[in-house]
């Protein structure tokens, strides 16, 4: 089994389930230099990977700072340790040309944008009530022309609430969004969300 690298782009991605990742993998998640709190519950799960986890807070503040971090920490990490199998996760398509290159010289990279795209259930894989939701969503996003759906992810988290009259978890509106990335029905560039659908 190959080691693997997880670089979490905290900002970009929120929803962390740690205890999806086996042994295999080293654990990297970067905070953005505004990000003041960090949920108890992932903080208890990263214990359990000791000194394979490591935080990495960055300073600087601007359009991508964050991202140049996690670029520079990947280069830094394949020159060392070549035969690793390098993922990002983040929503943000940015780093796709990056990791291609990357691909093309002989390194083993990939993004992902949910932690749905790690774990051992398929993204096809959903619960009935899940399925039910995920369906009501899809429809109503589709019925939207497409240059006037949320651009935003915090709109399409707006947007998503009030299709239910606000009547879902906060959770279940992430997982309806962690699927739309992870079915590649939908992908963000520089902060903005495209509709494959």
């Amino acid at each position: 089994m190959s080691q693997k690298l997880l670089l979490v782009d905290f900002e970009n991605v929120q929803q962390i389930d740690l205890t999806m990742l086996d042994e295999n993998f080293k654990i990297v998640i970067f905070v953005g230099a505004n990000q003041k709190t960090v949920p108890i519950e992932l903080v208890a799960n990263a214990q359990a990977f000791g000194n394979r986890l490591e935080w990495q807070k960055v300073d600087g503040i601007g359009p991508n700072a964050l991202d140049f971090f996690i670029a520079f920490y990947l280069g830094r990490a394949a020159e060392n340790s070549p035969k690793f199998h390098y993922i990002v996760l983040s929503k943000d398509k940015g780093f796709d040309p990056l990791l291609k290159f990357l691909n093309k010289n002989g390194l083993k990279c990939k993004r992902v944008n949910s932690m749905l795209e790690l774990g051992t259930k398929s993204v096809t894989e959903i619960t009935a009530e899940e399925d039910v939701n995920f369906k009501r969503a899809v429809e109503l996003l589709g019925k939207i022309e497409k240059k006037s759906r949320p651009r935003k992810l915090t709109t399409l988290n707006q947007h998503i609430h009030s299709m239910f009259q606000k009547k879902i978890a906060q959770t279940e509106i992430v997982h309806i969004i962690d699927l739309l990335f992870a079915r590649k029905m939908i992908s963000e560039t520089n902060n903005t969300i495209n509709y494959n659908f």
